[in-house]
């Protein structure tokens, strides 16, 4: 059996393997194996391997070490007492009323958080606090940004999608006219092992389903005037991914990009930018990359829970959509 065990290489914790070990992997125990191991790198360090974690080891978490399938060794990290400093930044989407067929929720953290915990610590649950049994998707691996402070929370397309076998067999993991919340436990643990500074929640009423492409066509601008820094404002008609609005919009004018600060507001059902300089005179446009969605999966190019017998939701093949406008005199 190789040896293995908690070390340190270049002043940071890692895996350490006395021998030579091929393609080793580490991952948190509540993780299946066929889950992606942790993002990490190998280094060789004066004859051992040792792996280091992209993110760091969760303090009192007991991981899995194999290699080629076999179990190497079972460590599990020392618990110590940290205080709390992490906290729940937000949770989206924002707005009161979702739709029966939302498809997605985003928990935003204050700092980086640990793996492992997701699944255990984020809920949905009915105003009666009991929890919907097999709402959220089972994912064999936790959905984060990059730098492991915002969490994609994915509600069951099986369950959405219309025709398939989960729908079939339990519904919608939503139902119209009920209220819900999504829960973030406060034991959530930080990338250095310690709870949040307290829990979190939001309450939703759950409405009708949300179903067409998004279409910017149909949108509401309000046009600024020129040689103003009024902002630029657009009402959507519907809630769009929050994650989604913060790349997939931008304005571009006679002398190219508009540089400003932009912001979602009215439960992501509108966008405004503020330009860091005065409107020029002219023709602007507000440039709508087509993956863009709303919260329940459409987007400007697909619908995401398709009908096929209508065809007003067949995909199209477009480059950026376009809305223009012309800043007042």
């Amino acid at each position: 059996m190789v040896a293995v065990a908690w070390s340190r290489c270049a002043g940071r914790d890692c895996v350490r393997f006395a021998e030579p070990v091929a393609d080793p992997q580490v991952r948190p125990s509540s993780a299946a194996v066929s889950a992606p191991a942790m993002a990490g790198t190998l280094v060789d360090d004066e004859g051992d391997l040792c792996f280091v974690p992209r993110f760091g080891f969760v303090a009192g978490t007991r991981y899995t070490v194999t290699s080629a399938g076999t179990v190497l060794a079972t460590l599990t990290r020392p618990a110590r007492t940290v205080s709390p400093t992490a906290e729940v930044a937000a949770i989206h989407p924002t707005v009161d009323v979702v739709p029966r067929n939302l498809l997605r929720c985003y928990v935003s953290f204050t700092a980086p958080m640990g793996d492992g915990d997701a699944a255990t610590r984020v809920r949905l649950v009915d105003d009666a606090g009991t929890v919907s049994a097999h709402a959220l998707l089972p994912t064999e691996y936790e959905l984060w940004n990059a730098d492991h402070t915002r969490l994609t929370v994915l509600l069951d397309p099986a369950r959405i999608k219309r025709g398939l076998a989960g729908h079939r067999a339990a519904g919608y993991p939503l139902r119209s006219g009920e209220r819900v919340r999504l829960v973030v436990d406060a034991g959530f643990r930080d990338a250095t092992g310690a709870p949040l500074v307290t829990g979190a929640e939001r309450s939703y009423q759950v409405g009708d389903d949300l179903r067409g492409h998004v279409d910017p066509a149909a949108w509401r601008p309000t046009v600024p005037a020129a040689g103003s820094r009024e902002p630029f404002a657009v009402a959507f008609g519907r809630p769009l991914d929050s994650a989604l609005l913060g790349r997939c919009l931008r304005v571009t004018g006679p002398a190219g990009p508009v540089a400003g600060t932009a912001v979602t507001g009215d439960g992501e059902r509108a966008w405004r930018l503020t330009p860091a300089l005065p409107w020029q005179p002219g023709r602007h446009r507000l440039l709508v990359d087509p993956v863009l969605e709303d919260v329940a999966g459409n987007a400007v190019g697909r619908v995401f829970d398709r009908d096929l017998a209508y065809p007003a939701d067949r995909p199209v093949t477009i480059g950026f959509a376009e809305v223009t406008f012309v800043p007042t005199p």
